[in-house]
């Protein structure tokens, strides 16, 4: 840790006129999730069942072997269809016959039909003081010692919408003829909450007479302007305040 901040310090005081004014070492809070999903594969609807949707649209249909004599096919292959259409929701056994549920009519608009997938599991990082979530997993440091908490840090689970979101960009995938959609979320665990340790640095550039703040984010390796405009916004008066005093001294 030692020789990150005397690192940093150099790179940060190259320009003669840019000082440090304090550094502080902290640890910033970041929750980690376990995510069940689901997934739905998505592909042009095939002429067939295209074909048959529209004959429960037009007629009172309600066996398959009728379904086949019309179409001259084999009635086992119609019957397996009917189920699956059954199972996705896309038809259901009415009074007279079979009929188009809502769901239905919408893919035969659209022309699309969408078949389960297995669920899947993945593991999101969340933190509160970003309001961002991450499909890397956050690691436990190196032990470097103990530090004290982010002053700004808040409490605040995890939320479901941003996690489908998050999933929907970065799991879905387009492949010759279908897709692979990420269609919602199951259930999620909170797993455990690690510690980054961050280092601040209080600067001061005497030539155009401002105060900033710079943090070095463990986790990521990069400087965190997110942090650093929080930093700011809180305390740029105080450390004002604190330099007149000292120059008044």
């Amino acid at each position: 840790m030692e020789k990150l901040i005397k690192k940093l310090s150099s790179d940060l005081t190259q320009n003669q006129d840019v000082s440090i004014q304090k550094s502080l070492v902290w640890q910033l809070p970041i929750i980690s999730y376990e995510v069940s999903y689901d997934r739905v594969k998505r592909l042009k609807m095939d002429i067939l069942m295209k074909m048959l949707l529209f004959a429960f649209q037009q007629s009172e249909i309600r066996r398959a072997a009728v379904l086949a004599d019309m179409l001259s096919v084999e009635e086992l292959f119609v019957s397996d269809l009917i189920d699956k259409m059954q199972r996705t929701g896309l038809v259901l056994l009415g009074k007279k016959g079979y009929v188009l549920t809502p769901k239905g009519h919408d893919y035969l608009d659209k022309g699309i039909f969408e078949e389960a997938l297995d669920g899947e599991q993945t593991v999101i990082s969340y933190s509160a003081a970003h309001d961002t979530y991450s499909l890397n997993e956050t690691e436990s440091p190196a032990n470097e010692g103990e530090f004290p908490l982010y002053r700004f840090a808040v409490e605040k689970d995890g939320e479901e919408a941003p996690m489908l979101e998050l999933l929907a960009n970065e799991r879905s995938s387009t492949e010759e003829g279908f897709q692979i959609l990420v269609s919602g979320i199951e259930d999620f665990e909170e797993l455990e909450t690690v510690f980054i340790p961050c280092i601040e640095f209080q600067m001061y550039d005497r030539k155009q007479d401002i105060l900033f703040a710079r943090v070095w984010n463990i986790g990521t390796g990069a400087w965190d302007e997110k942090l650093e405009q929080q930093i700011e916004e809180r305390e740029l008066v105080e450390w004002r305040e604190a330099m007149k005093a000292e120059v008044v001294e």
